[in-house]
């Protein structure tokens, strides 16, 4: 069976002790004729406890974004080539060893690389209930001296239109306007696929490219003769009939594409919806006029005529008429005239809304901020909904400004984020749903950052709180 294995596990009491590893990544050309090598890996413990290590070597496979240390018979897995002395290390304080392995080649391999990890596992914090282990990971990559093939192959395409007949999990997860891609694509080279490059989806029905999504190589990876599914969310819907997806770009230096028509069936989508770039439009009011630049697009398949408002007159939005072909995009502005109106301290929220004889949805429900005078960055956080394994944080922005956000975890070697990055709007509170049993240390090791909306940097912090029911 698959494992799906993380680098570096929760950790639930604070260590003074850990190793170190080097090279994390060992990449070795493997010269011609070669039928076995040497490869060190140094360890060493840099505190003032005796570290005791046990070593497993695992195979190793990255699927789409996921490591995999366990994947049966793969002929591209070195696993059982490498041969070493003992399992085990003991360091003394301030020891370092280097740890000998030898790879012995089959005679009959062809492919152009193979690979593989040797974790070194650390046995750290014990309590009644869990024991932490640290597991450190050196992965080995061979390049032989065959020539590269990559060779992408799309498998298949599934389509999702979140308008209509899409689970409810992915509703949750994306909104309901618009369409989700899985696209599972296989490897049928003797290399890694890893692919910087875009993903074309062309509507033969209107003869024109929908959308283009970028790939890039820590992200769209295919092992050989493997494959892997990924997911895209577009905020567009499709029209129904022929697609055809093209793959295209650079993986390790050699240009690779692919192909795949399909036909999207059903009844052509009712709904049409426009997307206002940004969508929160944010103008620091300092001058007696101000402007600001927005991009407009049809995210329909159909021609849209509109205007757009807001319930401010001191702002107005240009092109005062809008005209726009299917999935095409225009620039235009919003200016504000502070000689019309008077301002309240903090972000002065005022929703965009459009006019037009079809009923037109403003995706993501964008607004305009008139930010000014004085400004309170605030939030009240505490727990709720403590079952075994999860546990929702709520997260009040008691402040006069749009906040941006996220939670964290925060140990002693590492922080890790339990969110993305969220808005949160004056007096509005957001519930979030940590996967992770609650406990003192948890607790105490759990925060929110949150900054004013539109800062680069994350300049307050909070512990999340005590429960409430």
């Amino acid at each position: 069976m698959k494992k799906v294995f993380s680098l570096l596990l929760i950790f639930f009491s604070i260590l003074s002790f850990t190793v170190t590893i080097y090279p994390l990544v060992n990449r070795v050309e493997v010269e011609p004729n070669s039928n076995e090598m040497e490869l060190s890996i140094n360890v060493s413990n840099p505190s003032a406890a005796i570290a005791e290590i046990e070593i497993e070597i695992t195979d190793f496979v990255i699927e789409g974004t996921k490591y995999l240390y366990d994947v049966g018979e793969y002929k591209y897995s070195i696993k059982n080539w490498i041969s070493a002395e003992g399992t085990g290390l003991l360091l003394q304080p301030g020891e370092s060893k280097d740890y000998e392995i030898t790879i012995k080649i089959p005679r009959d391999f062809r492919g152009a690389q193979a690979f593989g990890a040797i974790h070194f596992k650390q046995k750290g914090g014990k309590t009644d209930v869990f024991e932490t282990v640290f597991d450190y990971v050196s992965v080995i990559i061979l390049d032989f001296p065959f020539q590269k093939v990559i060779r992408p192959e799309i498998l298949d395409v599934k389509s999702f239109d979140l308008t209509s007949g899409a689970s409810e999990s992915l509703i949750e997860k994306y909104g309901n306007f618009g369409t989700v891609l899985d696209l599972t694509v296989r490897n049928n080279g003797n290399a890694v696929l890893a692919l910087n490059g875009e993903l074309r989806l062309i509507s033969r029905e209107i003869n024109r490219i929908i959308t283009s999504i970028p790939l890039d190589n820590t992200s769209f990876v295919v092992f050989p003769e493997q494959k892997a599914t990924f997911e895209y969310f577009i905020p567009f819907v499709f029209p129904r009939g022929k697609f055809e997806i093209q793959l295209d770009g650079i993986s390790q230096g050699i240009r690779v594409t692919n192909f795949k028509r399909i036909t999207i069936t059903g009844d052509q989508p009712k709904e049409i919806a426009i997307l206002i770039d940004p969508h929160i439009v944010l103008i620091d009011v300092q001058r007696t006029i101000e402007n600001f630049k927005i991009n407009l697009q049809n995210l329909s398949p159909e021609s849209l005529e509109f205007n757009l408002i807001t319930d401010n007159d001191a702002l107005e939005i240009f092109p005062s008429k809008i005209r726009l072909f299917p999935y095409t995009k225009i620039s235009g502005f919003i200016k504000f005239d502070s000689r019309k109106t008077s301002l309240k301290d903090g972000d002065n929220i005022y929703r965009i809304n459009v006019n037009s004889e079809k009923d037109i949805l403003l995706f993501k429900g964008p607004v305009v901020v008139l930010r000014s005078g004085n400004l309170i960055t605030d939030v009240n956080t505490y727990v709720s909904d403590v079952a075994t394994n999860t546990f929702t944080v709520n997260v009040e922005n008691t402040g006069n400004t749009i906040l941006e956000g996220k939670i964290i975890k925060q140990d002693p070697l590492q922080t890790t984020d339990l969110t993305k990055v969220f808005v949160v709007f004056p007096l509005e509170t957001k519930k979030f749903v940590i996967s992770s049993g609650y406990n003192e240390i948890i607790k105490n090791s759990t925060f929110i950052l949150y900054r004013l909306y539109g800062d680069e940097s994350f300049d307050k912090k909070k512990i999340i709180g005590d429960v409430k029911e």
